[in-house]
């Protein structure tokens, strides 16, 4: 069985740069990152996606869900890097 964990954000009060880092220490771990808005959902591949959807989506409300290994890990990442998300 594999690891989760989820987070909503509000999209227009995080920065792109500690979404570019976050991205990059899940690909690290091989994680499995998924995003949903009210009316939209992606399984993200690349950066250029998650990116995407930040910035076009204007919902006040996100959910982020990682899969993978290393999930205690990222929680503990997302707690000190992304200062701003409501854990969920």
């Amino acid at each position: 069985m594999r690891n989760i964990i989820s987070f909503k954000f509000n999209p227009s009060k995080l920065k792109l740069n500690k979404f570019i880092d976050f991205y990059g220490y899940c690909a690290q771990w091989d994680q499995n990152i998924y995003i949903y808005g009210q009316t939209e959902a992606h399984k993200v591949h690349r950066l250029s996606e998650l990116l995407s959807f930040i910035l076009f989506n204007h919902d006040e409300e996100c959910l982020i869900v990682i899969e993978g290994s290393g999930i205690p890990e990222t929680k503990e990442y997302i707690s000190k890097h992304l200062s701003g998300v409501m854990s969920a």
